[in-house]
């Protein structure tokens, strides 16, 4: 108690332990996020403020938006003086890249009245470049006048000559004037020249040119005039310019103004709100950070003293470890040395028990024995589990690698399970996978421990339904495989909140289990001890009043170094496995003792119907008997054989008959691969298995009680019984008891059916009676049993049918009577 005590305080101060740990840095991430949360909203503040850098930019394109100004400004003036057409293209030009730079500069504003300035901008460049044109174009124009002002010169000198004239020769520069002006040109040469006079009178031609040179300098003049209107629009034009340019360079001045002013506000506007944030920032870190270490020092002065109260518990604890370890070793020696010392009086027990078997008992003597037996035997097998445990719990139990067939294993240890838990009727399934019919290496022993314990549960508290076994197998690295074995069943189930509770030792899901099943609460420890130490694992699913599923699995290595099995190889070749069918109980309880003496499993069967068509059973060959009352022997072949039947599969099937009238071609012609004549020995069953080519293992009948009668038996003879089963006098009491207790109920329906004149229901009574009295070989009963078994209305009159049942309802009677003689020291049959 004190330790129990001990050990929940250490778990209350480990919880606690954990807990303020838990809770201390719980705070701390709490208070290390808020304070992140915060800094982070004021680092988000401070970077969302405008920085330097977009200023700079500012200033930096406004820089260089006056640097291309000024550029352009210089190419505008070389445009003017040259007039030439490709400086003006490159101003334009220049000017174009200035307009995308202004783009390009007003995406970086954040006010509109920027913006404005620099579409006003734009919109004077646009002007000055349009102005800057036109100015072009007039200088153009007054080179012209210039161009009129030589020829009135030229005239002048040539007053007095005479000749030809062309435009080129006669104007200077002629190549750089307006195409109008040229084509004017041209046209006053044309004219002089075509009216140069051809006389030779000097007087007349010079008059002559005298007028028509009057007439062009008239004309000239009037040109100079036009052109003189437009120096002076030329001059206007300029003017114009000049105060566009006045007026662009005002607009540049208020915008550099107003971008200094801009981020002058900014930039202090930017200081104050980034030196607030930083002094926030500041006191909130501060803040944090002495939080942080006084929420260390708190805990960090909790969680020493829990440190050391654990110290103080560990240090007890080893103590009481220590302690306990010795407990438990003490309890292994206990649990191993009452184990062993158990058996010898448990021996002493059982064998005083079968000696009193064999004298003469009251029937409440009998009751006796029988409860001694079987309370020796459940705790011989409590002992056995015990030390299973005990082994367990000290880590003694060995475990052997040993060919076998998983799947015969299963078979058997499941058919074997179903038998003893036949009058259940509770249908046994088995899916089997292919994959585990191939030999194994694993400990078939323990293996079938554990399954031997999970299928005992299964048909224990199952009430109804079915047992279903699952096995599978999955591939492995290599040669091995994963065996998955499940064991399903349609029993009470385990309620969720105590499948944890029915793996420990001597605990069961509810207390009152053990009253209604029975048990000791030790099978599922070992088989989940046992998984565990075969590198297996053991689980449930449950659910209350729905059944139960155990799963094992278990890691088996492929081997291929077996050949051929022999005895000390158990479950590397399966048993010669046996379905009989008879609806004489007796003749099958023999049938029964000598398979399980030759080492045969047997399934018996007193009616066809009983079998399942989609059964698990497993069998190498069929013996049916012919004339049955609902399903002939026939009718069994029939139905074997049309495929409905999945557990058939075209196995050998073998008549057993006592009829006389027909030979065993009769039987073989319609599909039966041999025929036993009814009554037959033992040699005659292993000489027919031999012909069909199947070989019993070579076993020795089990020796019972021989105790032999001190005078011979006059009414029967056990010579055909003892070929069946030795001179095992247990089995031969058995056999003899079931036969008295069929013979007494077939004999009160054949008074009945005498009775009433119903020869079909004699027939089959009779006929169904003939084998064991045959086995017997009681003469004078099987004379009669063979005239009821053939009897009709017109061959046996119902008088003669009445003394010929009187003579055996005798006959029987003395013969029972020997029989009940020879049974008085059968402890098994009760008068």
């Amino acid at each position: 108690m004190q330790h129990t005590n001990m050990v929940n305080a250490s778990k209350k101060s480990k919880n606690k332990f954990t807990l303020k740990i838990v809770a201390s840095y719980l705070i701390l991430a709490i208070l290390a996020a808020a304070v992140g949360y915060f800094v982070y909203t004021e680092i988000q503040t401070y970077i969302s403020t405008e920085t330097a850098d977009v200023n700079d930019e500012k200033l930096l394109r406004t820089s260089s938006l006056m640097t291309n100004l000024y550029e352009a400004e210089s190419l505008s003036k070389l445009a003017l003086q040259s007039d030439e057409k490709i400086n003006f293209d490159a101003y334009a030009l220049k000017i174009d890249s200035i307009q995308i730079e202004i783009d390009t500069l007003k995406q970086l504003m954040l006010g509109e009245e920027q913006k404005s300035l620099l579409d006003s901008l734009q919109v004077l460049l646009s002007q000055k470049v349009s102005n800057n044109n036109e100015l072009r174009k007039l200088k153009v124009k007054s080179k012209s006048a210039n161009s009129l002002d030589k020829a009135l010169k030229e005239f002048e000198k040539i007053e007095e000559s005479f000749g030809k004239f062309s435009a080129e020769n006669l104007f200077t520069d002629f190549d750089q004037l307006s195409p109008k002006v040229q084509q004017s040109l041209r046209d006053y040469a044309d004219l002089i020249s075509k009216n140069v006079p051809n006389s030779g009178d000097n007087t007349k031609n010079a008059a002559y040119v005298d007028s028509i040179l009057n007439v062009s300098k008239a004309m000239l003049r009037k040109a100079k005039l036009a052109d003189t209107r437009s120096q002076r629009s030329l001059a206007q034009k300029e003017i114009e310019v000049n105060r566009n340019d006045l007026e662009l360079s005002r607009q540049l001045q208020n915008i550099i103004a107003a971008f200094e002013k801009e981020i002058i506000a900014s930039s202090y506007n930017t200081s104050i709100v980034k030196r607030e944030t930083l002094k926030r920032t500041t006191r909130i870190a501060g803040l944090a950070a002495l939080l942080g270490f006084l929420i260390v020092g708190i805990f960090s002065f909790l969680i020493t003293r829990d440190y050391w109260k654990v110290q103080t518990y560990r240090m007890r604890l080893e103590k009481e470890k220590k302690f306990s370890e010795s407990i438990l070793k003490s309890r292994e020696q206990l649990i191993s040395t009452v184990s062993h010392d158990l058996r010898t009086p448990l021996n002493t027990i059982s064998g005083y028990s079968e000696l009193l078997e064999s004298t003469g008992l009251t029937r409440k003597q009998n009751g006796y024995i029988k409860n001694v037996k079987s309370a020796s035997e459940y705790v011989g097998n409590l002992v056995n589990d015990l030390l299973d445990f005990s082994k367990l719990e000290a880590g003694k139990l060995k475990i052997e690698k040993v060919p076998f067939i998983p799947a015969h294993l299963i078979q058997e240890t499941a058919e074997n399970l179903q038998a003893l838990n036949m009058q259940k009727g509770l249908k046994l399934v088995l899916e089997i996978a292919p994959q585990l019919q191939q030999t194994v290496l694993g400990d078939p022993f323990r293996i079938r421990q554990i399954l031997t314990n999970l299928m005992g549960n299964a048909f224990k508290f199952t009430e109804q339904g079915q047992i279903k076994i699952i096995a599978t197998a999955t591939k492995g690295k290599d040669k091995a495989i994963t065996a998955r074995i499940q064991v399903v069943d349609t029993g009470i189930g385990i309620a969720k909140e105590k499948q944890h509770l029915i793996f420990k030792e001597f605990t069961q899901a509810d207390s009152d289990t053990d009253k209604k099943f029975g048990g000791h609460g030790l099978g599922l420890t070992i088989s989940k001890k046992l998984a565990e130490l075969l590198k297996g694992s053991l689980t449930l699913e449950s659910q209350l009043g729905s059944g139960s599923t155990f799963t094992l699995q278990l890691p088996l290595e492929i081997t291929d170094a077996v050949k051929k099995p022999n005895k000390e190889m158990p479950y590397l070749a399966p048993k010669l496995r046996m379905l009989i069918i008879d609806d004489d109980t007796a003749l099958l309880h023999m049938l029964r003792e000598l398979a399980e003496s030759m080492g045969i499993t047997a399934h018996t069967f007193t009616n066809f119907l009983s079998i399942e068509k989609d059964s698990h059973l497993a069998y190498d060959i069929v013996l049916t008997d012919i004339q049955m009352p609902q399903v002939t022997g026939f009718e069994v072949l029939k139905k074997l054989k049309s495929g409905a039947y999945k557990h058939y599969t075209d196995q050998p099937i073998v008549a057993m008959t006592g009829r006389r009238d027909l030979g065993p071609e009769a039987y073989i012609g319609v599909g039966f691969s041999q025929v036993l004549q009814k009554p037959f020995p033992k040699g005659e069953l292993i000489a027919t298995l031999k012909l069909l080519g199947i070989t019993t293992q070579d076993e020795t009948p089990k020796e019972g009680k021989t105790e032999a009668l001190d005078r011979e038996p006059k009414l029967y003879n056990l010579d055909i019984i003892h070929s069946f089963l030795g001179r095992n006098e247990d089995a031969i009491q058995d056999v003899l008891g079931t036969f008295l207790s069929d013979t007494e109920t077939n004999m009160k329906l054949l008074e009945e059916t005498v009775g009433t004149q119903d020869y079909p229901q004699v027939n089959q009574v009779a006929h169904r009676m003939l084998p064991m009295f045959r086995q017997l070989k009681a003469e004078s009963c099987v004379v009669a049993l063979e005239h009821m078994e053939v009897a009709t209305p017109e061959a046996m009159d119902h008088k003669t049918l009445s003394d010929s049942f009187a003579n055996l309802k005798s006959d029987v009677a003395d013969l029972t009577s020997e029989l009940k003689e020879r049974l008085t020291t059968s402890p098994d049959y009760n008068d």
